[in-house]
Order: structure tokens, then sequence, then C-alpha cells
């Protein structure tokens, strides 16, 4: 995604006064958590590992605050 796109997405999401973020991984392309993409030659596709943990951790993380609990 183009820096433009970024920036007018933090801004669309700062005017409508919401509760967002959002997570560069520096270096990754696209579909860096699938690992059959490995094997491809598609530029500006391919799995990184140490990424898609990091994706991985992330998402565990924020689930908590996005699903109720309950018992």
């Amino acid at each position: 995604m183009p820096a433009g796109q970024r920036d007018a997405f933090a801004a669309e999401m700062q005017a409508a006064g919401v509760d967002w973020r959002l997570v560069v991984y520096g270096g990754a392309l696209h579909a860096f958590h699938h690992p059959p993409v490995g094997q491809t030659v598609l530029p500006g596709v391919g799995y990184h590992p140490w990424h898609a943990q990091r994706a991985w951790q992330d998402i565990v993380a924020l689930l908590p605050e996005c699903l109720p609990v309950t018992e």
C-alpha cells in the first residue's frame, strides 16, 4: 500500500474518532503469512516467517479486546 493511501486511511479513522491501529511489517510482501507462497515467483508476493510469527502474536493479543469472554 502506498504511503499516501496509509495516510488517507489514518486521517479517515482519526476523523471518525474510532479506536484503530495500523501495523506495518517492514519489508513484508503480500501473503507474507502463507508458507506456500515461498515457492512463488510472483513479484511482490512472498512468505516471511518472522513477520508471520509477529503478525500471529499481534492477532492473538488483539482478540481479547474484540471478542467477549463467555463462561
